[in-house]
């Protein structure tokens, strides 16, 4: 398995007032202090509607999606994914869920995403028990598209006995698009806050610390298991 990949994602409650923001959140992202999100990664903007898409013609992959509901950062590896991976995070954590959820007054958060991405062997040890399903109903030479997702229910009792409906989603996905593209993998950490957090700082469990534990689940679960098999 080679890891190709990640995204991070804050959904909030679609906000109106956001709309009439959105250039000053871009120009937060790209120029303020010590942010990671700068020119040098990205050097177009592109605009439909309510929805602001930072990204960089060279380089396939990257981008920075803003809309009145989402705030949300793709990113391919170029060297080494845990380097990269922390040097992104730490700069999400202070750009947008520091600076801009406090300056925006950005309430009502909905959930927290992040995805981890990987490439394949064709003889992987995650995938022959699927394929083995799969080949017994219809051959997969040409391409395949496999999608499931594991929904785990976690409430919290609050200070008045009131108990959210809080739950976490994962959502893994195999894909190969054609015969001679690679297979991937990956897993979608979703974290839904049910009613939605008045503020982020209302979270239990900051975004940073969400992100790492999934990492650290990914890792146990398909890295060693790979490395094991």
């Amino acid at each position: 398995m080679k890891l190709t990949g990640f995204a991070f994602g804050i959904r909030i409650v679609k906000s109106f007032s956001i709309e009439d923001k959105l250039g000053a959140i871009i120009d937060e992202i790209l120029y303020s202090d010590k942010s990671e999100f700068n020119e040098k990664i990205f050097t177009d903007l592109n605009e439909n509607h309510n929805t602001k898409v930072l990204f960089n013609r060279n380089v396939e992959g990257n981008r920075f999606t803003i809309t009145p509901r989402d705030f949300i950062f793709d990113y391919n590896i170029q060297n080494s994914f845990d380097s990269e991976y922390q040097k992104y995070l730490d700069s999400y954590v202070e750009v947008i869920t520091k600076r801009i959820f406090s300056n925006f007054k950005i309430n009502n958060i909905a959930r927290f995403g992040f995805i981890i991405k990987s490439d394949l062997d064709d003889k992987d040890q995650l995938l022959q028990e699927v394929s083995e399903i799969i080949k017994k109903h219809k051959g997969m030479d040409d391409s395949l598209s496999l999608r499931f997702n594991v929904v785990t229910k976690k409430p919290l009792k609050m200070n008045n006995d009131f108990i959210t409906e809080d739950y976490d989603n994962e959502i893994i996905t195999y894909n190969k698009q054609n015969p001679t593209s690679p297979l991937s993998f990956s897993v979608d950490y979703q974290k839904y806050f049910k009613p939605e957090l008045n503020i982020i700082d209302d979270a239990t469990q900051d975004f940073a610390t969400f992100c790492n534990n999934a990492l650290n689940s990914f890792k146990t679960t398909y890295l060693k298991s790979e490395n094991n098999g």
